[in-house]
């Protein structure tokens, strides 16, 4: 799940809670985690990076990625399509306890990315007739929120519905790190406690209340689980072996990245990034429990911007944006989706965080170079913030002139 999405080269996207808020109630964790994680053990962070026999990755590339390791990230992938060339590499290891190098094939959380996935499912259904952009929520979901007769579907994709974050309340924190099970109907009472940050259509910021919300009404209108429309919508027509929505388990499936905490936030006896692997992400649901690989994300956005999924009307919906920042003009957000202009163009694409890890997926519409990273660190220290936003910056763009 994402606080805020940025600039995925300069701004940090957010984690499960603000960092603020995280640090304030970091005493509690050690003792509330206790049976969520195994304790770290076996050898120091080995300089082991696994490379693809396949792939292209240039030395800078290369030394980019152990750049993060050396930051304290305890591992790093990232995946680029480049004009039918794959380029993927991995660096750091799966799992501190046994130190096993991490392979780019390694399923991951990806946070925010899961509300990309989301809108696409909604826009489907509008196609179908069985939603409607501009018509209140209230229609579909009557009682769920207060003013649920103003506040269209598209305000709920774009983030101008004014709903106050629920992900903001210090109270969905003790939860958490009881690793308790959420249902998404709470996580919406939990904001409806709060007044809304604006009035419905007069504003934006970026609210994970938006998309829990958004995800009932899939599940209002299909009367199926969520994880089952995704799997029939998604997953299955495009070959996504490797993603999955288990939003209230732990467990990852298949061959999967560990995600860890800094040791600052929680003291362990070597000093060494905390597990949090085995936190259910029931907080996040529909606003970022999904589990995927780079290959598996690379191919959905390419699919979703190559108009497999959405008929051409719905995908130009999906692509009409509105200001995030007056300030940033670069930055601009659409249905569950982001566009962010820098010096290598227009990219299309979602970032994210939730426990443990970061995620990046952008699509640049000039080149058409698809770039994935995703990192298993949340919240990560300013070092290697810096370290991943050099990484992104330059597999996104290629070096930058001296």
């Amino acid at each position: 799940m994402t606080t805020r999405p940025g600039n995925p080269r300069e701004r940090k996207t957010g984690t499960a809670l603000p960092v603020a808020a995280f640090l304030v109630t970091a005493m509690l964790v050690p003792s509330l985690l206790a049976g969520a994680a195994p304790a770290l053990a076996g050898p120091a962070t080995p300089r082991v990076t696994e490379w693809d026999p396949a792939a292209r990755i240039d030395p800078e590339l290369r030394t980019l990625l152990d750049g993060v390791i050396a930051a304290g990230v305890p591992g790093a992938l990232v995946r680029v399509g480049d004009h039918g060339r794959i380029h993927q590499a991995a660096a750091g290891v799966t799992d501190l306890a046994t130190g096993a190098p991490l392979r780019p094939r390694a399923r991951v959380r990806v946070g925010s990315v899961t509300k990309t996935f989301v809108a696409t499912v909604v826009l489907q259904l509008v196609g179908e007739g069985r939603l409607a952009l501009d018509r209140p929520v209230g229609r579909w979901l009557p009682g769920l929120l207060r003013d649920g007769d103003t506040i269209t579907v598209r305000q709920l994709l774009n983030h101008t519905s004014g709903l106050f974050d629920y992900t903001a309340d210090p109270a969905l924190l003790a939860g958490i790190v009881q690793n308790r099970v959420f249902d998404p109907a709470e996580l919406v009472a939990l904001a409806e406690t709060h007044p809304r940050s604006f009035p419905p259509g007069t504003g934006w910021e970026y609210s994970n209340t938006n998309y829990i919300v958004a995800g009932l009404l899939i599940e209002a209108v299909t009367r199926h689980p969520l994880g089952e429309e995704l799997q029939h919508r998604i997953l299955r027509p495009l070959g996504l072996a490797d993603t999955s929505f288990p939003a209230t388990t732990g467990d990852l499936p298949g061959y999967h990245a560990h995600g860890y905490v800094p040791p600052d936030l929680v003291p362990t006896a070597g000093g060494r990034p905390y597990d949090v692997t085995g936190l259910n992400p029931s907080h996040a649901w529909a606003a970022g429990a999904l589990v995927s690989s780079a290959r598996d994300v690379s191919r959905f956005y390419q699919s979703l911007m190559g108009g497999e999924l959405l008929r051409a009307p719905l995908l130009a919906q999906l692509r009409t944006t509105v200001a995030e920042n007056p300030a940033a003009p670069g930055f601009r957000y659409g249905l569950g989706i982001e566009r962010v202009q820098d010096r290598c163009g227009v990219n299309w694409g979602h970032s994210g965080a939730i426990f443990g890890y970061q995620t990046m997926a952008f699509w640049n519409e000039d080149t058409g170079r698809m770039v994935v990273m995703a990192s298993t660190l949340d919240p990560a220290p300013a070092a290697a913030e810096a370290a991943l936003a050099k990484t992104a910056d330059e597999v996104l763009c290629g070096p930058s002139s001296p």
